[in-house]
């Protein structure tokens, strides 16, 4: 009489390590790519609000000109006029401090890096006739402190809003905040 063992089926313990070895090298490919991804996203839209408030500059500039008012109220032709300091015009109460106050234009934007910080916080207007801006490497907060990764910059210099330039700030590379310059600027508000 012959005894015959039997014969087992299953995984040995090397090719499971193995299997979860290469599942372990995928998932961290995985994640690095995923992480570029939403980096990227986050860069685009904070790019296509600041293509907004852009436009939207031009456009009031266009219909100030025609001598129509907008909103809001302190960016009025009258309100609003060539002896206006820069700091005034980006205070609260002035044209591009009150842009993302509640009921103006801006209100319900919110910063794609940052979600709890909208309205007035995300987009920020700034008083500045020295600050130099490299794009992609001068940092957000030499124009504005407080600033942050998704925040819209408008940068106010010249009395009556002579000079106006939209920055977003945003990851370059390995590098948070930095600022990179939207569009043209816009001369004589």
């Amino acid at each position: 009489m012959s005894i015959r063992a039997k014969s087992e089926k299953g995984f040995s313990l090397i090719e499971l390590l193995v299997v979860v070895a290469i599942i372990g090298v995928l998932a961290a490919v995985g994640v690095v790519g995923y992480q570029g991804y939403i980096d990227s996203t986050k860069k685009s839209v904070t790019d296509a609000n600041a293509k907004a408030v852009h436009q939207w500059l031009i456009n009031t500039k266009t219909v100030r000109a025609a001598g129509i008012d907008t909103d809001p109220v302190a960016c009025k032709a009258a309100t609003l006029t060539s002896t206006t300091t820069a700091a005034d015009a980006v205070a609260s109460t002035g044209c591009f401090g009150a842009l993302a106050t509640a009921g103006n234009p801006f209100e319900s934007f919110k910063n794609a890096y940052s979600t709890t910080r909208t309205g007035a916080d995300a987009i920020r207007a700034v008083a500045d006739n020295s600050t130099a801006v490299t794009d992609g490497t001068t940092d957000c907060t030499d124009l504005d402190s407080s600033a942050e990764n998704g925040d819209i910059l408008i940068r106010v210099s010249g009395a009556g809003a002579n000079h106006i330039d939209v920055y977003i700030c945003a990851k370059e590379g390995d590098d948070d905040g930095k600022l990179t310059k939207r569009d043209t600027t816009i001369k004589n508000f």
